[in-house]
């Protein structure tokens, strides 16, 4: 019998051309093509609330992927002039869904403004403009971004056991950041000013939440750690999946 595909949901990004259409980053469906899953574009502009339940049951696993700012209320502050537009309707789907994911700990991979989402959706706060409180700049283009930031790893972590190195280089395409850690997430990965730059959940939770702040899809062919990340994931979804309760058609 042919195993079934994973389906991954994705929060898919507004194209700055025409922002009445969303779209899923090109190397984020070929990193999980390329492992075997298949994308579902999570429409933020259309789904109703209430349909938010019977979307995410149809899922193997979801990515909270790279896009616009949050608005501040979300994590109870006033927006400086720093802050980027937000995307009400984007924020709405993230934060109403993530309870749903929680439920059914369905493995969750938060890259960039994903990973601040998440922690946003477990209570912590973000920072609205990293050169207004670091007085540097973590945003970059181009080629100059692709292996501009050194992090320092902890040990004794999901992160630690799939890079197998305590400094790593990554790219760097952020103004924001997080700022206070939600509860019950593990800090795993920090910049040289001491930003967090990756989370995970703890292993005793059993539930597979994993997120950095840069984005390894983007250098998913020039390194290895990049693609070792996504494959973190969907072993993760993989595992899910072999859950009886948690089959689906």
């Amino acid at each position: 019998m042919e195993m079934k595909k994973p389906v991954i949901g994705v929060i898919p990004t507004r194209s700055s051309e025409d922002p009445s259409k969303l779209y899923i980053p090109e190397n984020v469906t070929r990193a999980v093509e390329r492992l075997g899953g298949e994308v579902f574009m999570i429409d933020y502009d259309k789904i109703k609330t209430y349909e938010l339940i019977g979307m995410t049951v149809q899922l193997d696993g979801v990515i909270y992927a790279g896009g616009g700012d949050m608005d501040p209320r979300c994590y109870g502050q006033e927006r400086i002039p720093e802050c980027g537009e937000a995307n009400p309707k984007r924020d709405a789907v993230e934060l109403n869904m993530f309870p749903l994911i929680l439920t059914r700990k369905l493995p969750v991979l938060g890259i960039c403004r994903g990973m601040q989402s998440i922690n946003v959706a477990l209570g912590g706060t973000l920072t609205q403009d990293i050169p207004v409180k670091y007085g540097t700049n973590h945003r970059f283009s181009g080629s100059e971004a692709k292996f501009h930031h050194k992090l320092t790893v902890k040990e004794d972590n999901m992160l630690y056991e799939t890079v197998q190195a305590t400094e790593i280089l990554t790219n760097s395409y952020h103004h924001q950041a997080i700022d206070v850690l939600a509860p019950g997430l593990i800090p795993t990965a920090y910049s040289e000013e001491g930003i967090i730059e990756a989370f995970e959940a703890p292993k005793e939770t059993e539930h597979f939440i994993f997120a950095v702040q840069w984005h390894p899809e983007s250098t998913q062919d020039d390194d290895n750690i990049s693609l070792r990340i996504f494959e973190l994931f969907m072993d993760a979804v993989h595992r899910y999946m072999t859950v009886p309760c948690h089959h689906h058609d």
